[in-house]
């Protein structure tokens, strides 16, 4: 994706943001690509009895929107809010679509951003519907130890689908009895 990073850079303006900030509220449409320089941020819903639930979370590197309503132009169902201060390059959707109608390598990495997003949402759902929350929780262990410990005990359990009293008995379970190392490597 270095066109986009490429482009996000050059278009992009930085911007110091509080945590806790929303950059886009659902019902509105997001008109606007985040680059995370520094610090995370989260997409999340809010059911209709207002409990909070994150969709995905993002940290140094990534790109992030409600890609949906960036590329359909409709309203988000998602909200977009800091976790801890950031320092994030904002770039304008008119500007960065305007130079994507002439960047074929632009065009290719804005897709490429679409497929990720759209494989992450496959897997999360798969996963809600296959795997245990401790199976969930070890995945993400897996991939992402050191960001886990970045996210809130509440926000992270609401991921995984449990109360922060079952998360706690998760992690306090696997603390004292770990899984076995996979012997094929």
């Amino acid at each position: 994706m270095n066109a986009l990073h490429t482009t996000l850079l050059e278009l992009g303006t930085v911007r110091q943001v509080d945590a806790r900030q929303l950059l886009l509220r659902a019902g509105e449409v997001a008109r606007r690509l985040y680059l995370i320089e520094q610090g995370c941020a989260r997409l999340y819903l809010v059911d209709t009895q207002g409990r909070e639930t994150s969709t995905q979370f993002f940290f140094e590197g990534d790109v992030v929107s409600s890609m949906e309503s960036f590329l359909t132009g409709r309203p988000s169902a998602l909200h977009l809010v800091t976790m801890e201060p950031c320092r994030v390059r904002v770039v304008e959707g008119a500007a960065l679509k305007a130079r994507a109608k002439t960047d074929p390598s632009l065009q290719a990495d804005i897709q490429a951003l679409t497929q990720q997003r759209l494989i992450h949402y496959a897997n999360l759902y798969t996963s809600a519907i296959a795997d245990s929350p401790t199976q969930r929780y070890q995945a993400l262990q897996a991939t992402h130890q050191h960001q886990l410990e970045r996210i809130p005990l509440h926000i992270l359990a609401a991921y995984l689908g449990v109360s922060a009293v079952h998360l706690s008995r998760i992690r306090r379970k696997l603390k004292e009895n770990p899984p076995e190392a996979d012997p094929r490597g």
